[in-house]
């Protein structure tokens, strides 16, 4: 399993990096969409839409809200800080989660709604942090990523108490200090070769640190959709990854998050 994570992580690591390095904006914002589009397709499967017709319905709408994102620049920030409110909201949703709420009609109405708020602001905070700045972009993206592989290497070696068992038992606290620790200089030096303002240091730090907590909610929030369709994975399209929910689940939350925080910072 591990190997064929490795064999497909570089072309896909690769790829990425190149679509964000030497595409114009309008067309990451294209890629992005159809990576997107795809994730939509995976959210009606895990929310069990009854057939082909509705799930393809689902992701037609999610791709009517896209088109409107990109046709309204000017409600963008609107758009991310509704995605800072549910974020925000479903911190508490997962604090309060019981496994009795999994065959629940409200809890099936939620994760429904839900990805329509999830997946466009995640597309609107990638094409609009590309279309800023592609290192910012860049950034995020290795950020998210390396503290993934922290909070799994510290919880895998001392990890004691969990963070969210009925969620994901694999999950532990100690991973979760992990993941800010082991962030921390991965900031430090991003904070030099963006080469902010020095006044812009603390906040941009202070940011940076909050999206890794929000990438492990993303992470969280993708786990409360895939318990309760009973899946391990979102998918099959990438080997030994799963889905392509699975690999942007942490970016779901920090994307949207981070690009209101850059608006903040710049006025």
């Amino acid at each position: 399993m591990l190997r064929q994570r490795v064999i497909t992580a570089i072309p896909l690591g690769a790829g990425i990096l190149a679509c964000v390095l030497f595409l114009p904006n309008p067309w990451l914002a294209l890629v992005f969409a159809l990576v997107s589009l795809l994730a939509a397709w995976e959210w009606a499967r895990l929310i069990a839409l009854p057939d082909t017709l509705w799930r393809a319905l689902y992701v037609l709408a999610v791709a009517v809200l896209l088109a409107g994102a990109w046709v309204y620049p000017e409600h963008a920030r609107t758009v991310f800080l509704i995605a800072v409110l549910w974020w925000s909201a479903s911190v508490i949703l997962l604090a309060a989660y019981e496994p009795g709420w999994l065959h629940s009609r409200w809890l099936w109405g939620l994760l429904g709604l839900s990805g329509f708020v999830v997946l466009v602001p995640t597309w609107l905070g990638v094409v609009h942090l590309h279309a800023q700045r592609p290192g910012l972009l860049i950034f995020l993206m290795v950020l998210v990523s390396m503290a993934d592989v922290f909070a799994y290497l510290t919880g895998r070696r001392y990890g004691k108490n969990k963070l969210a068992p009925s969620l994901s038992p694999g999950k532990t606290r100690e991973g979760l200090w992990g993941a800010l620790l082991g962030s921390l200089p991965l900031v430090l030096l991003g904070m030099y070769m963006l080469d902010l303002d020095r006044a812009a240091w603390f906040y941009f730090m202070c940011l940076s640190l909050l999206c890794v907590l929000l990438s492990v909610i993303g992470d969280l929030y993708e786990s409360l959709l895939k318990r309760r369709a009973g899946a391990k994975d979102s998918g099959t399209i990438l080997p030994g990854h799963g889905g392509v929910l699975d690999r942007i689940d942490s970016l779901t939350a920090a994307a949207p998050c981070f690009m209101f925080g850059v608006y903040w910072l710049h006025g």
